[in-house]
C-alpha cells in the first residue's frame, strides 16, 4: 500500500453511517442539550427539536450535493476548495478539524465524568483524570488500528445506548409521563415563538458532526452513494430520536415542570429512577458513558483524515499524510491528535475538571464548526452555478443553501447574543483567532508554493 494513500473501496454503508452517527452521538446529546433547550423553550422542547431537524436538513442539502460528485478525505477542505477557492477550502478544513480535534478531546472527558458516575454503583471510586486518560488511551489505539474496527465498535456502543434510552423513553410515554400524553409539547407554549427559537439553538447543536462520514470519501465502497446515504441517515434517524426523546423527558417530569427539566443536572438519570428503578439508572449511565466513548472515538477519527488531507497536499506538513502499511490509517495523524488531547487535558483539564473541559472544548469547537457549515452552503451556490449540469436544480442548489445559511445564523447569533458569561465569552475570540491563523498560513504557503493550488484541485475525483 502506498505510503500516502487510504484503503480504496473499504467500508460498507453502515460502516460510513457509523461514523456521523457516533459524532453525533444521539444518546449524549440528549444527556446533556433537553435541559438547557427547556431552560429556553419551556415545555415546548420537542417543538424546537422539530424545527431544529428541518433546519439541518436543509442544511445537510449542500454536503449531499457535494459528496455526490467529489470523493475526499477532507470534506469540507475539498468541496469548498471547488466552490469559493482553495484558500477558502483550506480554511474550511482548518476550522473542522479544531472542531473534530476538540469534540474527541471533549467527550473523552465527558467519558471519564461518565465512567466515574458508572463505577460508583458499584462502589468503585477512581481518579476522574485517570479514566480521562484511559478513554483517550483506547480511543488513540482503535484510531490507529483498522478503521473497520473502529466503526463497527463505535456504531454497537452508540446502538446500545439509542436502545437503552428508546426503552426508558417508551415506557415513559406508555405511562403518560407526569400528567398524561398531550400534544402541548408541540405547541409555542408559555416561552412563545422567541422561546422555542432559542431552543432550536441547542436542537442544531445536538446534529454537530453529522457531516463526518463524508471524511471518509476515499475508503468507502461506492462513496457517491455511501456517504450521501450516511450523511441524510444520521440527520433523519437522529431527529426523529431527539424528537421521542425530548417529549418523553418533557411529559416524564410534567408540562408544568419544565423548570425541574431544566434545573436537572441528568435528566435521563432521574426519569430512569423514577418510572423504572435504580437499576435503569444505571443502564443509563452506562449508556451515556459509551456514547461519550463512541463520540471521541468517530471525532478522533475524522479529524485524522482532515490532518492527512491537509498534509497530502502540504499546505501543512507532509509528514500527517503517511498511512501505516498494516492497519492503513493515517498514523501520523492519529498519533498527533492522541498527543494532543493527553496535553490539552494536562494543561487544563486536570485543573477544571471533565464536564467544564468538555464544555469549554465543545463550544470553541462548534463555533469553528458553525464557520463551514455557513461556508459550504455559499459553497454550493457558486460551485453548481458555474458547473451546472443536466440535474442542476434552482431547488436544491441555490434556495435550500440559501435556507441553509439563514438557519445557521440563529445559533450563531444565540451563541453571541447575550454575551455569555466568562470563560465563554473568550471562546468566539479564541475560534476566530484559529481562522485567522489559518488564512495566514494558507496565504504564506501559497506565496512561498505557487503549485499547492493546483495539487489542491488537482488531488480530487470529481463527477456530475
Amino acid at each position: 500500500m502506498p505510503g500516502d494513500q487510504l484503503r480504496k473501496n473499504y467500508l460498507s454503508v453502515v460502516e460510513v453511517l457509523a461514523l456521523s452517527v457516533s459524532i453525533v452521538a444521539p444518546t449524549m446529546a440528549m444527556a446533556f442539550n433537553t435541559a438547557p433547550a427547556a431552560g429556553a423553550a419551556g415545555s415546548s422542547v420537542p417543538l424546537s427539536f422539530l424545527v431544529g431537524t428541518v433546519a439541518m436538513l436543509l442544511v445537510g442539502v449542500s454536503f449531499f450535493e457535494f459528496s455526490r460528485r467529489i470523493n475526499h478525505s477532507g470534506s469540507v477542505y475539498a468541496f469548498n476548495a471547488r466552490g469559493l477557492g482553495p484558500k477558502v477550502g483550506f480554511v474550511s478544513g482548518w476550522a473542522l478539524t479544531a472542531t473534530y480535534f476538540a469534540y474527541a478531546a471533549a467527550c473523552a472527558a465527558l467519558f471519564g465524568n461518565f465512567a466515574n458516575v458508572f463505577l460508583q454503583h458499584f462502589g468503585v471510586k477512581l481518579p476522574e483524570w485517570l479514566l480521562v486518560f484511559l478513554g483517550i488511551a483506547v480511543v488513540w489505539l482503535f484510531s490507529y488500528m483498522d478503521i473497520r474496527l473502529s466503526t463497527r465498535a463505535a456504531l454497537l456502543l452508540e446502538a446500545i445506548s439509542i436502545v437503552v434510552v428508546l426503552f426508558l423513553s417508551f415506557v415513559i410515554i406508555a405511562k403518560g409521563g407526569h400528567d398524561g400524553n398531550t400534544a402541548v409539547p408541540f405547541t409555542f407554549g408559555d416561552h412563545g415563538f422567541s422561546g422555542v427559537g432559542a431552543g432550536i439553538i441547542f436542537a442544531i447543536l445536538s446534529f454537530a458532526g453529522f457531516e463526518g462520514s463524508a471524511t471518509l470519501g476515499e475508503e468507502a465502497r461506492n462513496p457517491k452513494r455511501a456517504v450521501p446515504l450516511a450523511i441524510y441517515g444520521t440527520v433523519v434517524a437522529a431527529g426523529v430520536f431527539y424528537i421521542i426523546v425530548s417529549y418523553a423527558q418533557v411529559i416524564g417530569f410534567g408540562i408544568g415542570h419544565a423548570s425541574d427539566l431544566a434545573s436537572s443536572t441528568a435528566p435521563l438519570d432521574t426519569l430512569a429512577t423514577n418510572y423504572i428503578g435504580g437499576a435503569m439508572g444505571i443502564f443509563v449511565d452506562f449508556a451515556a458513558m459509551i456514547s461519550a466513548f463512541a463520540c471521541s472515538l468517530g471525532s478522533a477519527n475524522a479529524g485524522s483524515r482532515l490532518l492527512f488531507a491537509l498534509g497530502r497536499d502540504r499546505a501543512i506538513p507532509q509528514v500527517l499524510s503517511r498511512v501505516h502499511v498494516k492497519h492503513g490509517t493515517p498514523h501520523v495523524a492519529v498519533h498527533t491528535i492522541g498527543i494532543l488531547m493527553v496535553v490539552f487535558y494536562v494543561l487544563i483539564g486536570i485543573s477544571v475538571g471533565a464536564p467544564n473541559f468538555y464544555a469549554y472544548f465543545g463550544t470553541i469547537g462548534t463555533f469553528t464548526l458553525l464557520v463551514a457549515y455557513l461556508l459550504i452552503n455559499v459553497s454550493a451556490i457558486r460551485y453548481f452555478r458555474l458547473h451546472r449540469g443536466g440535474d442542476y436544480s434552482i431547488l436544491r442548489h441555490l434556495i435550500i443553501p440559501i435556507l441553509g445559511f439563514l438557519a445557521l445564523l440563529w445559533p450563531v447569533y444565540g451563541n453571541l447574543y447575550p454575551v455569555p458569561a466568562f470563560p465563554f465569552n473568550l471562546f468566539p475570540y479564541i475560534a476566530a483567532a484559529w481562522i485567522v491563523i489559518g488564512y495566514v498560513l494558507i496565504s504564506i504557503k501559497s506565496a512561498r508554493d505557487p503549485n499547492l493550488a493546483d495539487r489542491i484541485l488537482s488531488d480530487m475525483e470529481i463527477t456530475g
